[in-house]
């Protein structure tokens, strides 16, 4: 099959995003798929670049990409079997992307990672602005996409299109996985570090885990891993609160993030508008048990397996039972981690992603709309 792949979401950008699309084009390429992967400059994966701008309103790790003349020209002359664009954004123009394969009759489908819908609680406060992203968000972001019937691959737990689109196709469910060979397994934990990873942003509802690790912080230590916009304001909290015994690590890179996951003895979570929650199963597979709060993603990918890590987001007696259980049941606990972990696999994620495309292509129309 050959396949371009358009993507703003690769390494070294640190998002489960990026993970995911990385990992794609590994095993694209293993399967002997022919890839060609558009994306920012700075992205080793990329082996078509195009310019790009930090997205300076939200992350400056994130990278807002501009169209270009090859880009085009790839499109019309290079006679691939299907285009994927991931996560479309305005800049990129990926309307013109749409207009300009459906004339043609050129396979493509998109996907959607992140319920922004509500992201935007988080980012913003003011209710004109709230209104203005949210009208954004559907008119720029999500509705050119149905009008023009893109199959549209997303996550289960995806919920942005149900708002929008009662009678939305969800058939096109991207499943997860997790390299196992990286994320190793180890029972070296240091007893009574407790550990956070992932990006320090305000959908991360991280003041709460400042809040909840008070309650224990004389028992506990904390290692913070990441990096974002609140990190200053979140460390200016810590300091207010005078909670002693947390440690923010800073940026780490993706392939050293084991060693962290390995020190600790529990993950926490404390996001509520998580998709997958990547973050979560590499703990798992590293052996590290995860303390994760009621949500539909969670209920529906880990309380079938760990009920008793599970608490109310507001309820600090049942944070503190959960760290307690993980506790008493350190010697088995571990292992039942990995063992769940190990259901996933990137290689098994890819082959469903290349039966989704081959399902797409089968069933493709000529018909422009």
């Amino acid at each position: 099959m050959k396949i371009l792949i358009i993507s703003e979401h690769l390494f070294p950008e640190t998002s489960g995003i990026a993970v995911r699309i990385e990992y794609y084009v590994k095993y694209l390429k293993q399967f002997g798929h022919h890839v060609t992967v558009y994306g920012p400059k700075k992205c080793p994966t990329a082996n078509r670049k195009l310019a790009s701008i930090p997205f300076y309103f939200f992350n400056t790790d994130v990278s807002q990409c501009l169209p270009s003349f090859q880009l085009y020209k790839d499109i019309l002359f290079e006679e691939y079997d299907i285009v994927y664009i991931v996560g479309p954004n305005v800049l990129l123009g990926t309307v013109l992307l749409y207009l300009l394969c459906k004339l043609m009759g050129i396979i493509v489908c998109t996907s959607y990672h992140t319920n922004l819908f509500d992201f935007g609680l988080e980012y913003s406060k003011n209710p004109f602005i709230r209104k203005l992203s949210e009208w954004l968000l559907t008119y720029c972001f999500y509705y050119p996409t149905i009008w023009l019937k893109i199959p549209i691959l997303h996550p289960e737990n995806f919920i942005d299109l149900k708002i929008l689109c009662n009678n939305f196709n969800n058939g096109n469910i991207l499943s997860t996985g997790i390299d196992t060979n990286l994320f190793q397994y180890s029972e070296n934990f240091t007893k009574n570090k407790l550990i956070h990873i992932g990006r320090i942003a305000p959908e991360k509802n991280l003041f709460r885990l400042i809040d909840l690790f008070s309650l224990v912080q004389d028992e506990y230590t904390l290692d913070i891993v990441g990096f974002g916009s609140i990190e200053n304001a979140l460390k200016l909290y810590v300091k207010e609160k005078q909670i002693k015994n947390i440690q923010f690590i800073g940026r780490i890179d993706y392939k050293n993030l084991y060693k962290y996951y390995q020190s600790a003895q529990a993950f926490i979570c404390t996001s509520l508008n998580e998709t997958y929650g990547f973050t979560l199963l590499e703990s798992l597979s590293c052996g590290t048990p995860i303390i994760y709060p009621k949500c539909p993603v969670f209920e529906n990918l880990y309380k079938p397996y760990f009920p008793q890590l599970e608490y109310d987001i507001n309820n600090d007696k049942e944070f503190i039972n959960a760290l307690k259980y993980i506790q008493q049941n350190d010697k088995n606990l571990p292992q039942l981690c990995r063992a769940y972990a190990c259901q996933y696999s990137w290689k098994k994620a890819t082959e469903d992603l290349v039966s989704i495309y081959q399902n797409i292509i089968d069933n493709h129309e000529t018909k422009i709309f």
